[in-house]
């Protein structure tokens, strides 16, 4: 057995690949390091460390400001929207006019806190009884009734995301956001879509394709929930794999019949759309204790595996156009050969937080990404690579050195998340005011101005300008 030199850490609801010790300036820019796809040895891993706020943020967030530095070799990218924007897979690369074109590798965003709440990053707070989306839907049909909970969940929507996003987006020059939604966006407690089920994503997806801008499609929710976490609209609180009803339990059957019936009407609805860069099928599934389960990882590899191909066959059975996306929770062996399947026009997709030195005074934000490239290099999926979900904290030069890691392998990437609030750092672009709504004991009125004022919020100025270097950067062919 090879062991890792590798901690694992637990932060907020994510277990993902800790960060190596050593020095950034013993590591150099080298990918190599020890066998990031070998087998790890959890017993020598250190306890994770349990979840708070403070340890999203770390425990200095300077307000830093680049400077802005030449890159060698840089070369900005024509601004050109091509003819038939509609994406496929070829190889490890991604190409438009249906994969007989130019090649793109997307980069940009997540939607994050939009259409489904995560109270760590939204002026809502979590309180004894209101810990996730769901929550809030049945506290506030509880308090005011469903006509009122409708209107005031659509208030939030409406504000949070308007065109004036759309068009900032456009001018620091991403080519893609990452939209995550739940099911309930679409669907009513008795699984049956709303007359007007589609008319948020519609108009999502046009605005952004006015701009040039695709859209991946996520289900960050599934029914039941994948994960038991809050970032899936329920928390299971101390008893997330219990409450991962999507998997398990005797729900488990009928919540995964829905989730299919919504991927097959959603690919119904967007199959001939060049805007939607792809399906993305399930995020982070089992989360938080996928390395702390009471099933073997065989076990897990296979339900979420079977649930993948399933969704696979059902969406291509409707469409043969977009491009489908499988997740790792958390490493590339977590996803199988896609030849096993036969899957085709597909893309793996990966999400990374080192958690722990947030001012990367080790270098470990940078070292810990390349352990991250290595294992997706070393497992050679012919498919493209996607970095879904990512943040490098505090240090900006830190950001820069690892985003040249990720973008100089073509892969593509969003960071989470565009918008947080106040005191989150550079979890996102921009910030908002945090309003600390509880929604147990607030008023109508001041629910309803709380949730009006969410279109407010000012960028993070150093961020920007790293993203949007690389935003704007030529596309690199995958490596």
């Amino acid at each position: 057995m090879v062991k890792i030199r590798r901690c694992v850490c637990i932060a907020a609801v994510l277990l993902l690949a800790g960060c190596g010790g050593m020095p950034a300036e013993e590591a150099g820019e080298s990918l190599e390091t020890e066998d990031a796809g070998a087998e790890r040895d959890t017993e020598n891993e250190e306890e994770p460390e349990k979840s708070s706020l403070q340890v999203r943020v770390g425990t200095k967030v300077p307000d830093a400001f680049l400077e802005e530095e030449e890159m060698e070799g840089y070369e900005e990218r024509e601004y050109k929207i091509a003819e038939n924007p509609m994406l496929r897979a070829v190889g490890k690369e991604l190409r438009d006019d249906a994969g007989q074109g130019q090649v793109v590798q997307l980069r940009g965003t997540n939607a994050g806190g939009y259409l489904l709440q995560e109270f760590w990053m939204t002026t809502t707070t979590q309180s004894e009884n209101v810990y996730a989306e769901e929550d809030i839907y049945a506290i506030l049909e509880e308090r005011f009734g469903k006509e009122a909970r409708e209107e005031l969940v659509s208030l939030y929507q409406d504000h949070y995301w308007t065109e004036a996003d759309f068009d900032y987006c456009q001018e620091i020059g991403m080519n893609c956001i990452r939209l995550p939604f739940w099911y309930r966006n679409l669907v009513d407690e008795n699984g049956e879509f709303y007359e007007n089920w589609s008319r948020r994503l519609d108009w999502f997806v046009e605005e952004a394709g006015k701009r040039g801008i695709y859209v991946i499609l996520d289900m960050h929710g599934a029914p039941g929930s994948q994960s038991g976490s809050d970032h899936s609209a329920k928390d299971g609180r101390e008893e997330k794999e219990k409450a991962s009803e999507f998997f398990f339990g005797e729900n488990a059957q009928a919540n995964q019949a829905l989730y299919y019936r919504i991927w097959e009407t959603l690919a119904e609805h967007f199959k001939d759309d060049p805007w939607v860069a792809g399906y993305d099928l399930l995020n982070e599934a089992y989360s938080s204790y996928r390395y702390e389960a009471t099933r073997p990882a065989e076990e897990l590899h296979q339900l979420l595996w079977d649930v993948y191909d399933t969704a696979y066959q059902k969406i291509r059975r409707i469409d043969q156009n977009h491009v489908i996306i499988m997740e790792a929770v958390w490493f590339a062996e977590d996803l199988p050969d896609p030849a096993q399947y036969g899957w085709e026009n597909v893309m793996y997709e990966y999400h990374h937080y080192c958690w722990g030195d947030y001012d990367n005074v080790n270098g470990s934000q940078v070292n810990d990404i390349k352990g991250r490239l290595n294992d997706i290099r070393k497992a050679d999926y012919n498919v493209p690579g996607y970095l879904g979900e990512f943040t490098f904290f505090n240090n900006l030069k830190a950001w820069e050195k690892a985003l040249a890691l990720v973008d100089d392998t073509g892969m593509s990437w969003t960071n989470w998340t565009y918008k947080t609030t106040e005191g989150n750092g550079y979890w996102g672009i921009r910030s908002q005011k945090n309003g600390r709504l509880n929604l147990e004991t607030a008023g109508l009125e001041e629910i309803r101005e709380a949730w009006s004022g969410v279109d407010q919020s000012s960028e993070h100025l150093g961020l920007r300008l790293v993203l949007e270097k690389f935003y704007k950067r030529v596309y690199i062919p995958a490596q």
